[in-house]
């Protein structure tokens, strides 16, 4: 299978961070959030199944509560119109190794429940109000782990009698300032779906914990034979989970989600002090899905050895001319420059003032986005591209709307978004692209985002066609960026710190660093590596003046961050692609001086 470039790490060897699964079929509501440790607990010496049981118990405990919820009210104020609990039943197992030993070893067992609680009206409720109470009709909260039916109910009444009393506060305020406010063409709040009746199987999944801890043990001892690797990890989550949906629309869904997680990352230093990282990220429903160990040893091999030749590269001052987002950059240009905007974002009352598509494509529907040979479409139901799994697939949303494959850009021109139940200024109905993540309410999102060019070249063509197009420019030389560094759940503290500082400045791209990138000379077509160069503003608007992309195309699995927290999960299937212009000058910073001493592993 073909996992070798479907993911980067960026820097998750400092980070430390644990996960958790969280809802339908892998990734579709793998919401790996940040902070939670998932250290893997038993020490059996053979394969055993690790499962959530399903329980008649949660779904009935729900059921009842929610007949009763409906008929809540204040006084004179209004009952809720819409009630919807969703309870994310979840076992994470992780073990975690470093220089040849284990490092952590947990089980984290929750059942985590979300409450959505509306007031008002389809067409006017409590939510998308900027001066809320900041719940906007959801909150999260923990239940029993055991099917204690009363302890469940009284988990349930009193997360929506929390919810109901802020939902009839933030209704009343939002009236209040509407009556103020001169307000247009504003989409409804809210849009309704039938009801889902289904109860799928117990989640359930593989796992021979003796065999992985030998695994990782030799993975991470690998890393002993490089001197130049300061740090490393190498982790393995996996987690099994029961979703259960009971709304007041008749719905009552539960849906199983199995998913495993195995992933390496190395850290250099440059003799100026710069710290280069990289990694990758295999996914799969089940360890089973990884490649074999010496296929891992052999990606540990050539990453340490391309960290070696960044590390040594000279420093870049400034690029301006055609780069060619090369492997897996390619999907990584798209997920940063169209994945945010081809989700439908709602109008939000009380919202400043902001620039136009600052969240959503929308104001471009029925307009060019990509050359006219560019056919772009998301399709939740897709589980793999050619054997590697995709981590956005899901059966049903955590709307409780089925997923649906959605044509968003044909011949070009953006056609649709995704959407979730709430409407957009232009779009409404659902399409079954509702996710939550870190506890939010569920909001529009990409899933498996699918870009192809008709008219793809092979690497040679693309190759010549950067050289040709820099040559064009007067340049000697064209650039080859093959990764880009991307916040993620793995992300270290200060690339965190970094990335979204230098976006609140209001300076610097949503594209992330290079970390691997090459000079590739007009002359002869040689290959040099260079380093510490970031991008100028890169809008979506370049996506127009693609001059080029490749047949081939590369899986993207991301498990992001943004200011909110975790993302949703999202695979970006996309070709390498030939950019006609960037801009690109060298990262001012400070960096630490190397170690005063050599590391223990390498003494005499």
């Amino acid at each position: 299978m073909n996992f070798k470039d479907q993911g980067r790490i960026a820097n998750p060897a400092a980070a430390r961070v644990g996960m958790k699964l969280s809802g339908g079929k892998l990734g579709s509501k793998l919401s790996w959030a940040c902070g939670l440790a998932g250290w893997l607990a038993a020490n059996l010496a053979c394969a055993v199944e690790v499962t959530v049981p399903a329980s008649d118990v949660v779904m009935k405990a729900l059921s009842d509560e929610l007949s009763r919820s409906v008929t809540l009210h204040m006084e004179d104020l209004e009952k809720p119109y819409f009630v919807q609990y969703n309870v994310e039943d979840s076992l994470v197992l992780t073990l975690s190794a470093e220089d040849g030993d284990i490092t952590g070893s947990t089980r984290t067992r929750q059942r985590d429940l979300r409450t959505q609680v509306r007031v008002g009206s389809y067409e006017l409720d409590n939510t998308h109000f900027a001066g809320g109470g900041g719940l906007d009709g959801t909150g999260r909260t923990s239940l029993p782990i055991e099917d204690d039916y009363l302890a469940l109910r009284q988990g349930a009444w009193l997360a929506t009698d929390r919810v109901y009393k802020d939902a009839l506060e933030t209704l009343t305020q939002k009236r209040a300032y509407m009556k103020d406010k001169n307000i247009v063409d504003r989409p409804h709040d809210f849009s309704a779906a039938p009801a889902v009746e289904k109860t799928g199987p117990t989640a359930a999944v593989q796992v021979d914990e003796a065999g992985w801890r030998a695994n990782l043990r030799k993975l991470s001892a690998h890393f002993k034979r490089f001197e130049i690797v300061q740090d490393s990890n190498v982790r393995l989550i996996v987690g099994v989970q029961n979703l259960y949906i009971v709304n007041s629309e008749g719905t009552r869904l539960r849906v199983p989600d199995t998913g495993a997680i195995l992933m390496f990352s190395a850290q250099v230093q440059a003799a100026d002090g710069m710290r280069l990282t990289d990694g990758r990220l295999y996914a799969g429903l089940s360890p089973a899905d990884f490649p074999k160990l010496d296929q891992i040893l052999k990606d540990i091999d050539e990453t340490v050895a391309s960290l070696d030749r960044t590390r040594q590269a000279p420093v870049l001052e400034r690029y301006s001319g055609p780069v060619l987002f090369d492997g897996v950059a390619g999907a990584q240009m798209f997920d940063t420059l169209l994945g945010a905007g081809l989700a439908g974002k709602p109008d939000i009352v009380g919202e400043q003032r902001r620039p136009q598509g600052a969240d959503s494509l929308e104001y471009k529907l029925g307009t060019r986005l990509l050359p006219g040979s560019f056919q772009v479409w998301d399709d939740p139901g897709a589980d793999r591209y050619e054997g590697t799994v995709l981590l956005g697939h899901y059966e049903y949303d955590d709307e409780a709307v089925a997923a649906r494959k959605v044509e968003l850009v044909k011949d070009g021109k953006l056609n649709t978004l995704c959407l979730s139940r709430a409407p957009t200024r232009k779009l409404s109905g659902s399409n079954g692209h509702g996710r939550s993540a870190s506890g939010s309410p569920p909001t529009a999102s990409v899933a498996n985002l699918i870009v192809e060019d008709q008219k793809g070249l092979s690497d040679e063509e693309l190759k010549a066609e950067l050289v040709s197009a820099a040559k064009d420019e007067g340049l000697e030389f064209g650039l080859r960026v093959k990764a880009i560094q991307m916040p993620s759940v793995f992300s270290s503290r200060m690339d965190l710190m970094s990335y979204f500082g230098r976006a609140a400045r209001g300076g610097g791209s949503k594209l992330g660093d290079p970390i691997l990138a090459y000079k590739v000379s007009v002359k002869d077509g040689a290959e040099t590596p260079v380093r510490g160069l970031e991008f100028a503003p890169l809008e979506v608007r370049a996506l127009k003046h693609i001059l080029a992309a490749g047949t081939k195309r590369y899986v993207l699995n991301h498990l992001g961050l943004d200011y909110s927290g975790s993302t949703p999960p999202v695979a970006v299937v996309a070709p390498a692609v030939l950019l006609e212009e960037a801009e690109l000058s060298r990262i001012q910073e400070e960096y630490d001086k190397a170690p005063l001493l050599k590391s223990p592993l390498f003494r005499k």
